[in-house]
């Protein structure tokens, strides 16, 4: 018999554990139903495909944990969003409202509709044209006696650039072991509409590793305006992204 207790007893707290570590809300009915309980998040992100944006994804929290609730649907520009609920690891789960509609438009406006029916403004952007025309001028390759430079023109909004250096070590272990890592990151942000980025040659090879490539990473931030009855935080970031990665000659 006190097994049988013992066992219950661990299976209510292992329970409890799941339930305590889920990341998806118990937002009530009645909070549901009140724009002020919810905070939005709302990404749009566009890179260099050449008629499409990357993606968009509008997050829902209760400002904390996320909600997961059929009966919210999201509008943008009018067409409703889905719905996407994932399964990650065990017990975990994320969800965002998306939609496979991802033809650039002047601007993105957003509502939601709440269990009741009530529908709100969410949030707004409009991405300044001009986004389109920055232009970066990137290397296809490099070699180890050459420095890296990095030009641009047309920036209408400082771009964040990241580079993160993989490197391989010059003496192997042993013949058929091949040591690489991420061993730097370099962290810059363009602000002026046109110039040059000049990293030396002499930061790609030390006396113990050498460089295998560069990965690249240029993000433009534009912010737009979200309905101020929404939780502090909430946000619309439209994000203007380019990534390359550049192999050094042998």
């Amino acid at each position: 018999m006190k097994n049988i207790y013992r066992m219950k007893y661990y299976n209510l707290i292992f329970l409890l554990l799941i339930f305590s570590g889920c990341d998806v809300s118990t937002i009530s009915d009645a909070d549901a139903k009140n724009i002020s309980k919810l905070k939005a998040e709302i990404l749009i992100e566009d890179g260099d495909k050449k008629n499409a944006l990357n993606y968009i994804k509008v997050y829902l929290t209760d400002g904390k944990k996320q909600i997961i609730n059929a009966d919210i649907k999201v509008l943008l520009n009018n067409k409703p969003l889905k719905l996407l609920v994932r399964q990650g690891n065990y017990y975990d789960k994320y969800s965002f409202y998306s939609t496979d509609s991802l033809s650039r438009n002047e601007s993105y406006y957003f509502e939601i509709i709440l269990p009741d029916s009530t529908k709100y403004p969410l949030a707004f952007v409009k991405p300044h044209k001009e986004y389109r025309n920055a232009k970066f001028n990137l290397p296809e390759s490099l070699s180890l006696n050459e420095d890296f430079v990095l030009q641009w023109e047309n920036l209408n909004t400082p771009y964040e650039l990241d580079i993160v250096k993989g490197t391989e070590v010059k003496v192997k272990r042993a013949e058929n072991i091949t040591e690489s890592a991420h061993a730097g990151r370099r962290i810059d942000t363009l602000k002026a509409k046109a110039g040059k980025l000049i990293i030396p040659k002499s930061y790609f090879e030390d006396s113990l590793t050498f460089t295998k490539y560069l990965e690249i990473k240029l993000n433009g931030k534009e912010s737009g305006l979200t309905n101020p009855l929404l939780l502090e935080s909430s946000e619309i970031i439209f994000n203007h992204n380019i990534e390359k990665t550049i192999y050094f000659k042998e």
